[in-house]
Order: structure tokens, then sequence, then C-alpha cells
């Protein structure tokens, strides 16, 4: 794969299933700029991982990763399988959230769903005008 290839891929992943710019009430006319991309999906992990240290070059020592799970889960198992996914460090994940109710419509991943977080205005600004390129590109705007 081509860095331009994985450049595509992942700015489309952000667009698809990343945290958009929200408000931040805290503070007036605040916003957070953060890059959050929640899946349950390994491969879809671990290629937005790559983008970000690739095309994004994020500082990795500011990455966080937190776990989603079912109480019948084994949570360090599931650290470590999403440490492996990611890239990231168990001991910059986040508290793991254990959630209370299965919906019976739908069935569990087995793994728990991951949250991979970044912080940085500067790179979510970055994130951003990629995309607009990609769509550029693409001839869509």
């Amino acid at each position: 794969m081509t860095l331009n290839d994985l450049k595509i891929i992942g700015a489309m992943l952000y667009v698809c299933e990343g945290t958009k710019v929200r408000r931040d009430f805290r503070t007036k006319n605040g916003y957070v700029y953060s890059i959050e991309l929640t899946n349950s999906d390994f491969k879809i992990i671990k290629i937005f991982s790559r983008f970000l240290k690739k095309i994004i070059e994020a500082d990795w020592n500011r990455v966080k990763g937190q776990v989603f799970l079912y109480p019948d889960l084994v949570e360090k198992e599931l650290v470590k399988y999403w440490s492996d996914a990611s890239g990231i460090p168990i001991n910059q994940f986040q508290k793991s959230i254990i959630l209370k109710v299965k919906n019976g419509k739908f069935t569990a991943s087995p793994f728990g769903t991951f949250k991979l977080r970044y912080a940085c205005k500067d790179d979510f600004l970055k994130l951003q005008s990629i995309i607009k390129e990609v769509w550029r590109d693409a001839r869509v705007v």
C-alpha cells in the first residue's frame, strides 16, 4: 500500500467512523478538537493507527485507547488485544467502560469495542485538510 492509499483510506475511515468536532460547553465558544475513532473491527483500528502514525505523524505518547465491554468478557485480555491492534501501549489506556445491559437486537462483539483518542488541535486541523483534499481529488466538491 502506498502512502497516498493510506492517506485516502485513513481520511475516509474518519469521515465514516470518526467523532466530529463538537462544542465544549465548559468554555465560551470552545470546541473539542480531538481525533476519535470507535470500532469493533481489529483491521479498522490497525489501519487507522497506521494512518495516524505515518500520515498525521501523531505524537504517539498522547494517543489514548479505551475499551468498551460487557461483564462476561475478560477486560485484561481485551486491553492486550486492542493494544496489539492499535500499537498503543497499555499504560496509555483510559479506564475501560463496562456496559451493563446487552441489547438483544444484535450480537455483541466478543472483542468489545475500542475507542482511539488523540487530542491535538493542529493535527485535527491537518486531518480536516486531508479530508478536503481527498474529496477535491475525488471531484465531489
